[in-house]
């Protein structure tokens, strides 16, 4: 016994030294000197865990600890003091009770300054009142914000909206006119093509109507050889050197026929490179040269005879 109340005195001289400190009630700094001191581990202590404490023998706590260390006996005066720091009381066993508080812990003595009474909690809280009030304003203000600004977002996602609706009807009127274009350049190319078909057979048929007049023209020379004797053989011979064509004439006719064949097939490769285009310009010329030759051989076109041939068939005929 003599023990046990030197360990009384010693606790009792640690509370006055907190309480010296002001920081923490005097409840609690007892309390927690109760739970510190390993020889009253069997009345009341920690438990396992060092999260709470439990009462192990209530008798024993009334009669002699709470005179020590708070001047009474009374314990459910000591239950009302630990109601009134917000420790639960629950059971740890058929017998224990066990009592806890999150800020009441083995070697937690600097967490005590955490532990408030009911009412000071409660002026603690009126105290918070105007700040919470102050959040709630700032909660409500960035709500507005919020919504404006998704007011904002929906606006322009409609204006978009909007904006490719119209790209799509215009890309579906270009696409459209992309396709007439396209049919009016196929008509236009067929047309080109039946053109450049006519063409090719007109020029074919007159190359093909000129050799077979040239053919025609040396068929009727070889069959044309009169049989005449004496003067009316000389008289023929003169007037058939003057109807036949002289060498000049002969180069000029077979010059034309050259330049028209070789017109016609720079006409022809000319359409054939470019279907698109037709050059009226040589297709005119092309038509003047066949009209030269068609006079040529009827005897229209005359040449210029060389004055020694004339001289020639003078002399010929005065034999």
């Amino acid at each position: 016994m003599q023990d046990s109340s030197d360990n009384f005195q010693d606790s009792q001289s640690q509370s006055s030294e907190q309480r010296q400190k002001g920081s923490v009630p005097s409840f609690l700094v007892r309390l927690f000197d109760i739970m510190e001191n390993e020889d009253l581990k069997e009345i009341i202590g920690w438990n396992t865990e060092g999260n709470a404490f439990i009462v192990r023998n209530q008798q024993l706590l009334a009669d002699k600890i709470l005179p020590k260390y708070f001047k009474h006996k009374n314990y459910p005066s000591f239950l009302r003091q630990l109601n009134m720091y917000n420790f639960k009381k629950s059971k740890a066993d058929e017998i224990n009770q066990k009592f806890e508080h999150k800020w009441f812990r083995r070697d937690g003595r600097a967490l005590l300054t955490n532990i408030k009474r009911r009412n000071q909690e409660e002026n603690d809280d009126k105290d918070e009142i105007p700040q919470i009030v102050d959040e709630i304003e700032q909660f409500k203000k960035a709500q507005k914000e919020l919504k404006n600004e998704i007011q904002a977002i929906a606006d322009s996602q409609k204006q978009l909206q909007i904006a490719l609706q119209q790209i799509m009807q215009q890309n579906e009127t270009l696409f459209q006119e992309s396709q007439q274009l396209t049919q009016e350049l196929s008509n236009m190319q067929s047309k080109n093509q039946q053109r450049f078909a006519n063409y090719s057979n007109i020029l074919t048929e007159i190359v093909q109507r000129l050799q077979q007049e040239q053919e025609e023209e040396l068929r009727n020379r070889d069959n044309n050889q009169p049989q005449i004797a004496g003067e009316q053989k000389k008289a023929s011979v003169i007037q058939i050197k003057q109807e036949q064509p002289s060498q000049q004439q002969q180069q000029f006719f077979s010059q034309q026929q050259n330049n028209l064949s070789a017109n016609s097939l720079q006409f022809l490769m000319n359409m054939s490179a470019n279907k698109n285009a037709f050059n009226f310009q040589m297709f005119s010329q092309l038509k003047q040269q066949q009209g030269n030759m068609q006079m040529f051989q009827n005897g229209s076109a005359q040449q210029p005879q060389n004055d020694v041939r004339k001289n020639e068939i003078k002399k010929e005929s005065e034999q």
